[in-house]
């Protein structure tokens, strides 16, 4: 498997962009909170990603095999076709920033942290997103995460999980109890060819 390992994915976001993006309206009270919090995200943050090339090996009316491993995902099954190629990959903010997120207290403050966080995982499936565009030539993707949009189950999670033999570990990501993916703020899925 030739993995691509994202060890610092590039962010930058300035106040007027977190204000859009977290909808904190020009709150200066929501600011002065938001403000020390990210000083404190750039310093410390180094979120990555995971992505590899796979392939649809097969494919029936019930499921579909991603390297001879089965998903029964209504919806990645009505986009590929056997043979196809497909990109699973996971992004984390990293255990850095994940660590820093449980020392604060104050409700506001994790409040911030967390939408901050998961800006930073949006950020980073993008990024992936262009990476793969770049890599395999498509015009757009496809994003199946489990869980968004249908039902899958934790063992397809775990499926999923373990299609990356191992190499999670170089970025620090790991599964939890009921299969989630650890950090909190991770995200893991599979990137299709958009028709």
């Amino acid at each position: 498997m030739d993995d691509k390992i994202l060890k610092k994915y590039p962010f930058s976001y300035d106040m007027e962009t977190l204000d859009n993006e977290l909808h904190l309206r020009g709150n200066e009270a929501m600011l002065d909170i938001l403000e020390p919090i990210y000083e404190m995200v750039q310093k410390i943050a180094i979120p990555k990603a995971i992505y590899f090339e796979a392939q649809i090996t097969e494919k029936t009316d019930a499921w579909v095999k991603v390297n001879g491993v089965v998903f029964e995902s209504e919806l990645l099954r009505g986009y590929v076709n056997q043979g196809d190629p497909v990109f699973p990959y996971i992004v984390t903010v990293g255990t850095e920033l994940d660590d820093y997120a449980k020392t604060l207290k104050d409700s506001m403050d994790l409040f911030m942290i967390d939408e901050v966080m998961n800006l930073l995982v949006n950020t980073g499936k993008v990024f992936v997103a262009d990476a793969v565009k770049e890599v395999s030539g498509w015009q757009s993707v496809k994003d199946y995460v489990p869980g968004n949009g249908e039902e899958w189950s934790t063992v397809e999670q775990k499926r999923l999980f373990d299609l990356f033999a191992g190499e999670t570990a170089k970025i620090g990501v790991t599964l939890g109890d009921n299969y989630f993916v650890l950090p909190g703020r991770s995200t893991i899925g599979i990137l299709s060819q958009k028709r």
